[in-house]
């Protein structure tokens, strides 16, 4: 799950910076017919895996007493959608 949320961290940002946004324009096409899992496999990492990891890392740095509560389960749910919203916005 960590290595997802690394690859998570490092797609959102290409997706994110113009500069870097052309990497994803040379380098999926010369995938081929493996483009669909690249785009599947890094859809889950930025936006499953990495909210999900950031607010456990984040829940048990700041807040120990309430891991695996409710409160970091609808954390998780809020900046999953928090971060397609915000990638959004900046494409």
């Amino acid at each position: 799950m960590g290595v997802m949320a690394i690859m998570g961290v490092v797609g959102w940002v290409m997706l994110v910076v113009p500069e870097l946004h052309f990497l994803y324009k040379q380098v999926i096409p010369a995938l081929g017919t493996g483009k669909y899992i690249a785009f599947l496999v890094m859809g889950i990492a930025m936006f499953v895996c990495m909210p999900v990891v950031l607010t456990r890392k984040a829940f048990k740095l700041l807040l120990p007493a309430k891991c695996q509560s409710l409160t970091e389960k609808l954390m998780m749910g809020l900046f999953c959608i928090l971060s397609v919203v915000i990638s959004r916005g900046f494409m």
